[in-house]
């Protein structure tokens, strides 16, 4: 191994126990970032790694722990029923039979139907229309959870019935149960390791926003309506498309409570879930990033019991708190307001004196910067596009107005793109 790797490496680490260390000799720094040797690791520190009092709950530990949960929803009440159902029959003298075990089984599967039909019309009608809503993850979502409560209950009527009647629906199942989740924790790993603060998906983004802004967002964040099929899951078609975006850089403002940040979370939470590596700071870690030299090793960075993305790897910087978020009173009279960072500041400070933008290589990719004031985004522009060597028509400015989630009419967001 050419570099040392901190899952590897024989110094006592806080989120390392004993059988998750076994665990990290499996992985390589080289490793792809979504394949299977990356979601086993991220797995098995999630069954063996310190406890969630200790650490920071995952994203792909909440969906194997609501996975094993529908699993046991399924097999739970198909047993239980069944049983009942034979004791009623046998306490008349009636032989039971295997099909009225299926009807039980069926009637159980088809609740759990109705409940996540129930589920998908609400989650439709809470979302703010201003951006797509992405029908493809939402649907998969059911799907999964209808597979898992179906192998559940498949299960628990084949325990009922006879042993190798249960051991071959184990062995058929093996295959979609550990395919299916292997789709869903490659997009949970990018999630996680993209450090957002919390999950926030653009179809409940409230503002509104004009069009030409709706398709420059959705552009940067790669969103589309993805449809996904569970035989194209099953046979390991999972082939993440990235779209081209005209415009590659935003700069977000607004009052506060105007949804900034929500924003730009989910821009970061879409493009994760398209399998694109993003990465959220505030302005002061990434000062803090760029003058300390880190990131430019092979080795991935740990955040809150998290491993998170190398910063410099990430296709997205999403940068949040660009000038701090609120204003402060200067002393000076003439000068009644003062921010706690000035755009020159933040650029002398991370130029330190080299000849060349110390963010030029994010020229090339995507950021989202969020503003606490708008006064200020004319300087801010020109500054963050000498950040990252762009020309300062090549950042799009969307201005928020009002407060994410009222119901005023006069609730409105605008933005200027400019050519």
């Amino acid at each position: 191994m050419a570099q040392a790797n901190p899952l590897t490496s024989g110094d006592a680490r806080p989120d390392r126990t004993s059988a998750s260390s076994a665990c990290d000799a499996f992985d390589r720094p080289d490793a792809p970032p979504f394949g299977w040797r990356r979601v086993l690791t991220q797995a098995c520190h999630d069954l063996y790694g310190t406890k969630d009092v200790q650490d920071a709950i995952t994203a792909s530990y909440v969906w194997m722990a609501d996975q094993i949960g529908h699993l046991t929803l399924g097999l739970v009440p198909t047993l239980l029923l069944c049983w009942i159902l034979y004791l009623a029959l046998s306490a008349v003298g009636i032989a039971a039979h295997w099909w009225e075990f299926a009807i039980v089984a069926g009637a159980i599967f088809a609740y759990w139907i109705k409940k996540e039909l129930d589920d998908l019309k609400e989650t439709r009608g809470r979302a703010g229309n201003v951006f797509p809503f992405d029908s493809g993850d939402i649907v998969w979502n059911v799907k999964t959870a209808l597979l898992y409560f179906a192998i559940g209950g498949l299960f628990g009527l084949a325990a009922f019935m006879s042993w190798r009647w249960l051991l071959l629906c184990v062995v058929l199942a093996l295959w979609p149960i550990a395919i299916v989740a292997f789709w869903w924790l490659r997009r949970k790993l990018a999630f996680q390791q993209a450090g957002l603060p919390y999950l926030y998906r653009l179809a409940n983004f409230t503002s509104a926003l004009e069009p030409a802004l709706v398709e420059v967002v959705c552009r940067i964040a790669n969103l589309r309506n993805r449809k996904i099929r569970l035989l194209e899951v099953l046979l390991g078609r999972d082939v993440a498309r990235s779209a081209d975006a005209e415009v590659r850089h935003m700069l977000i403002t607004g009052p506060l409570g105007a949804g900034k940040t929500s924003l730009c979370v989910g821009i970061g939470t879409e493009f994760s879930f398209a399998l694109g590596k993003a990465r959220y700071l505030t302005v002061s870690k990434l000062v803090q990033l760029v003058l300390d030299g880190r990131g430019d090793g092979n080795d991935r960075e740990y955040d809150d019991g998290r491993v998170l993305w190398r910063w410099r790897d990430c296709e997205l910087l999403a940068i949040d708190d660009v000038d701090a978020g609120v204003s402060v009173q200067a002393r000076d009279a003439a000068d009644p307001s003062a921010h706690l960072i000035e755009p020159d500041t933040l650029v002398r400070a991370l130029s330190a004196g080299g000849s060349r933008p110390p963010l030029d290589w994010l020229g090339r990719r995507r950021s989202v910067w969020v503003l606490g004031d708008a006064a200020g985004a004319k300087s801010w522009r020109r500054a963050i596009a000498e950040l990252i060597g762009v020309r300062e028509d090549e950042i799009a400015v969307v201005e928020l107005a009002g407060k994410l989630g009222a119901a005023e009419p006069s609730l409105r967001a605008r933005g200027r793109l400019v050519a």
